[in-house]
């Protein structure tokens, strides 16, 4: 499997890129201090040369904005065009999308089927959304219609072990930056997805608990 002429002009590109310097988010996708401070640490995470983030974030403590945030910075610093978002489940990956096109109208968004009716499907579009065994069908096939290099960004919504063991195969094939998202508690979190995402055991780049967002009156 090899980059296309198309992923190695982007690749050229990428290695004049300056650092992530403007970390300003939008009140109306991200308010909260603790979600501010979470897309700092991973923003700065991608500056200093890693390419796996992990964050820890309670579930109501807006997880899904805080990637948008995350896209919304990254896109406008020039350091992502195409991002790709996985789910487990259907009902997820739909909910996402919709999260995504409220609050980023002007990119363009589609969600990937494996159903025969594929004309609604815009492969081209900025913002991919799929459950993981539909992109490992989309995969692993001849026909393939994804690059290695078409995505600057891929988003694991609920990062955990399950899904490293049974689709690495997505994280193998595409080269990009990775942003896992999980509510699981960083104690919790198995060894295995720290290891996959390059961090010492126990360490994601930002965690923030029930026990903190209850404390913070958020929860």
């Amino acid at each position: 499997v090899v980059h296309t002429e198309a992923d190695l002009e982007r690749l050229i590109q990428k290695r004049g890129r300056k650092d992530i310097s403007d970390f300003s988010v939008k009140a109306n996708i991200t308010d909260r201090p603790y979600q501010k401070m979470a897309i700092k640490a991973v923003c700065e995470w991608y500056n200093a040369k890693h390419r796996r983030g992990l964050l820890v974030m309670a579930t109501g403590t807006g997880k899904t904005r805080v990637s948008i945030s995350t896209v919304d910075v990254l896109m406008r610093n020039d350091w992502v065009k195409n991002v790709l978002f996985l789910a487990d489940r259907t009902s997820l990956v739909d909910q996402a999308k919709k999260n995504f096109a409220k609050l980023l109208p002007n990119t363009s968004i589609t969600v990937l089927s494996d159903k025969d009716n594929k004309e609604d499907i815009d492969y081209n579009a900025r913002i991919v959304f799929s459950t993981y065994q539909t992109m490992i069908n989309y995969i692993d096939t001849d026909d393939k219609k994804f690059s290695v290099g078409r995505f600057d960004l891929i988003i694991i919504d609920e990062a955990h072990r399950s899904i490293f063991g049974k689709f690495s195969a997505i994280f193998n094939y595409f080269d990009s930056l990775l942003l896992g998202l999980t509510a699981t508690p960083r104690d919790e979190v198995d060894k295995s997805t720290y290891d996959t995402f390059e961090m010492e055991n126990g360490c994601p780049n930002y965690a923030y608990e029930l026990e903190d967002a209850v404390a913070d009156g958020f929860l």
